[in-house]
């Protein structure tokens, strides 16, 4: 059975005594077994993986001094980084110039930049798998960098704000014992300004208010008679208003509390009202409304 074989066991949910199935690191360790596999070549079986939420600073604090970092982010702008420990490191380039990682530990050497650029096909795969996941970052156009001196190169470089942080831990080359460790810390977006609750619910309730249907009525006279002679009314009777001004007529709502003062004329052939104020009821109508004249009306003989 070849390598790519068992680890297509380990990833579907199998595995034999002595190692651990991709499931025990979930999507997050199914997606570094596939990135590190299909991109490199690299065989290795996660043993654990979660994503935390850190401020920066903890961030800078928790690196590890003996891992190479390399800054992730869009082109030409660093947002986060990647910090990969010794023996990861040791076994990208093994894969990459032996063709295979070996089955024991190696002697970890100086960090170069050459194996910052060994390492970036391998980043580059894991962002991808990571972006698919439901969950996972959804920041377009990330992409290993170049790489970071040391934590406090890394702190002054990177935005302030939170970071998920995902943490890997695997075994490389099956059945080795080999161990290895990745993290991957990706800046957050920044929050988004949340209206107070009550603000909201204010906000809402104004809404719906204005969107309810009112009535108004334009009052142009209002008068007392005696209940003999409204019961004496007839058909075409006419009615003095005595005092009564079109430009001066007064538009209320459906419980008679008064909304504003408007003009009487007419639009398109309607009867139509234009809101005013009393120091301007003297101004002209707008085009296309006329002013009815004002007519006394005489009682019917």
């Amino acid at each position: 059975m070849t390598m790519e074989n068992v680890l297509r066991r380990l990833i579907d949910g199998g595995g034999s005594a002595g190692t651990a199935p991709v499931a025990q690191g979930g999507a997050l360790g199914g997606a570094l077994a596939r990135a590190a596999q299909e991109t490199i070549g690299l065989p290795v079986v996660p043993r654990s993986a979660r994503c935390d939420r850190l401020e920066r600073e903890a961030l800078i604090d928790g690196i590890d001094a003996a891992a190479l970092l390399v800054g992730i982010g869009p082109p030409g702008r660093i947002t986060g980084l990647a910090a990969i420990e010794p023996q990861l490191r040791c076994a990208v380039v093994e894969t990459q110039t032996l063709g295979a990682p070996r089955a024991a530990p190696a002697q970890a050497g100086e960090i170069t930049g050459t194996e910052a650029a060994m390492m970036a096909p391998l980043l580059q795969g894991l962002l991808i798998r990571l972006a698919q996941l439901d969950d996972g970052p959804q920041q377009a156009g990330l992409a290993p960098g170049p790489r970071l001196g040391d934590a406090r190169a890394a702190g002054l470089i990177l935005p302030e704000g939170g970071f998920a942080v995902h943490r890997f831990s695997m075994e490389i080359r099956p059945g080795s014992g080999r161990e290895g460790a990745l993290m991957l810390a990706l800046a957050l977006p920044p929050p988004v300004p949340r209206a107070r609750e009550g603000a909201v619910w204010k906000m809402a309730l104004r809404e719906t208010v204005l969107q309810a249907p009112a009535d108004l009525a334009a009052i142009l006279h209002r008068m007392r008679l005696p209940a003999h002679e409204v019961e004496a009314f007839e058909p075409g009777q006419r009615l003095m208003l005595p005092g009564v001004s079109l430009a001066a007529i007064d538009l209320e709502d459906g419980g008679g509390r008064a909304v504003a003062k408007v003009r009487l004329g007419q639009f398109a052939g309607l009867r139509a009202v234009r809101l005013s104020q009393p120091e301007d009821a003297s101004d002209g109508l707008p085009d296309g409304v006329r002013e009815i004249p004002a007519r006394p009306a005489a009682r019917a003989g």
